[in-house]
């Protein structure tokens, strides 16, 4: 089958002929902020991130039980309403302390620090899931493991305060952030390499680097260990609850909820009565802070 000449003249045509302009829309421009916000929204709900079933480590240390369930069971999360701005920051962030890294390296003349490495945590059984995930860095000179950490005032505070006041590392951090760091390096281990530090680096979200601060532990595989045996457990309690046939037997999961870590639940519903759709949370979190309020106002 050929082309004639006119149908080939006519397709040259409409490739290299112009296309008239787009009509210009009437009025001033609309607010970019304003329309850069759902689009942000959209973004953030269409990441991988955000729809995955699998665990990561960043999610296995969380004390709430019913919460880490939830997600693998795949349970309807609270809708996005606003940007996660935050989150946003601290991924670009990550993103530039890759290369920051690579150029330390350069600098040095040898390859002391591995960047965005792909860590097999737990290879998973027949059937399920293993734990992966992604170290921030490794430094090699002394087997430490460094996870950066974009955050804000309140959780600079809160490390130093702990310092000054002489807890143990345990207590200096949330279990969902130390938690992270030792599977890390369980990670990093697997992969034959000598692990003895783990790191947290809190990058201020200030406008001043030197704001930032440092959590430091030995490393301890039990710590990763234990919370690998929590996930597996977490999976046979929603097998032996037969949460996929029954799935509002996801309330009777172990919950453990607290007015901070409710805040950030993607699966928090206040309010409403606990099940498929939702958790009703820290239920006695507006009784407390009626006490507050009320703390000596009322004659006993």
């Amino acid at each position: 089958m050929t082309i004639s000449d006119t149908a080939l003249a006519n397709v040259i045509a409409s490739l290299t002929t112009p296309k008239p302009p787009a009509p210009q829309p009437a009025g001033p421009p609309p607010s970019t902020v304003t329309e850069l916000r759902q689009v942000l929204i959209d973004y953030d709900a269409s990441r991988p991130r955000s729809m995955q079933k699998r665990l990561g480590p960043s999610e296995l240390g969380t004390p709430c039980q019913q919460q880490m369930a939830r997600k693998l069971a795949g349970a309807p999360r609270r809708p996005i309403t606003a940007p996660t701005w935050a989150p946003f920051q601290g991924t670009a962030v990550h993103a530039e302390m890759e290369q920051v890294v690579n150029f330390w390296n350069q600098q040095l003349g040898w390859e002391r620090w591995l960047a965005e490495d792909d860590l097999e945590v737990d290879p998973g059984l027949p059937g399920i899931d293993g734990i992966r995930g992604h170290g921030d860095a490794f430094d090699l000179d002394h087997g430490m493991v460094v996870d950066w950490k974009h955050v804000g005032t309140t959780a600079l505070n809160k490390l130093r305060t702990a310092k000054r006041l002489g807890k143990h590392p345990a207590q200096q951090v949330s279990p969902e952030y130390r938690v992270q760091a030792h599977l890390y390096g369980l990670g990093h281990q697997r992969k034959g390499r000598d692990v003895r530090y783990v790191r947290l680096v809190l990058l201020a979200r200030s406008w001043q680097y030197d704001d930032s601060d440092e959590w430091t532990e030995e490393f301890n595989p039990d710590i990763a260990y234990i919370a690998i045996m929590r996930y597996y457990e977490t999976l046979d309690i929603l097998a032996a609850l037969d949460v996929a046939n029954q799935p509002d037997m996801l309330a009777a999961v172990p919950a453990a909820p607290s007015s901070d870590s409710c805040k950030w639940c993607p699966f928090h519903r206040p309010g409403q009565p606990s099940g498929w759709a939702g958790c009703a949370g820290d239920t006695g979190a507006h009784e407390r802070r009626i006490d507050r309020i009320t703390n000596g106002l009322i004659a006993p």
